[in-house]
C-alpha cells in the first residue's frame, strides 16, 4: 500500500504532463495549417517555428530567478491555464499578426513552465524514484510526439482547425 501512496503525486504530475504534451502536438498541427491557409506562405509557417526559440532566448535569462522565489506548483498551474486560454483565442484571431502575438504569449508561458517543472519534479520526486519517473515521462512525451499529430490530423479531417484547437 505504501508504494501506491508514494506514486500518487508523481502519477498526477505525469498525467498532466502527458495530456499537455498531446495537446501541444495537436495544436501544433492545427496552427501550422491555419497560418498556411491565412497566408499561403511557407515562410509564414516557418516564422511559427522561430517564435518559440527567440522568446526562450530572451526570457530564459531571468525566468529562473523569478521562479526561484515563487511557488513552482502555482507557476505550473497558472502557465497551463494561460496556455489553454491563449490556444482557445487563436481561432478568434482576426489576422496573422494577432496569431503571432498569441504564439509569443504561449511561448512566454512555456518559458516559465519549463524551469518550474524541472525544479518541481526535483522537489517532488525522491532521488530513488527519479529514473523511473523520467523514463515514464520520456515515454509519455515520445508517445505524444507520435500520436498527437495523428490525432490532430484526424480531428482536422473530421472537423476543422478551429474545432481541433
Amino acid at each position: 500500500m505504501k508504494a501506491k501512496n508514494e506514486w500518487k503525486n508523481p502519477l498526477i504530475l505525469l498525467s498532466s504532463i502527458g495530456i499537455a504534451s498531446f495537446g501541444d502536438f495537436i495544436y501544433l498541427v492545427a496552427i501550422n495549417i491555419i497560418v498556411y491557409q491565412l497566408t499561403g506562405s511557407a515562410a509564414a509557417v516557418a516564422a511559427l517555428w522561430i517564435i518559440g526559440p527567440l522568446t526562450n532566448i530572451i526570457l530564459k535569462f531571468w525566468t529562473g530567478s523569478y521562479i526561484d522565489y515563487r511557488s513552482k506548483r502555482s507557476i505550473m498551474i497558472y502557465t497551463y491555464l494561460f496556455r489553454s486560454f491563449f490556444i482557445f483565442l487563436i481561432p478568434f484571431a482576426p489576422n496573422i499578426i494577432a496569431i503571432y502575438i498569441l504564439l509569443v504569449l504561449l511561448s512566454v508561458a512555456k518559458a516559465f513552465f519549463g524551469p518550474s517543472s524541472t525544479t518541481y519534479i526535483t522537489m517532488l520526486i525522491p532521488k530513488e524514484q527519479r529514473k523511473r519517473f523520467n523514463s515514464i515521462r520520456s515515454f509519455a512525451t515520445s508517445g505524444a510526439f507520435i500520436i498527437g499529430p495523428a490525432i490532430g490530423g484526424g480531428l482536422i479531417y473530421l472537423t476543422n482547425t478551429d474545432v481541433t484547437l
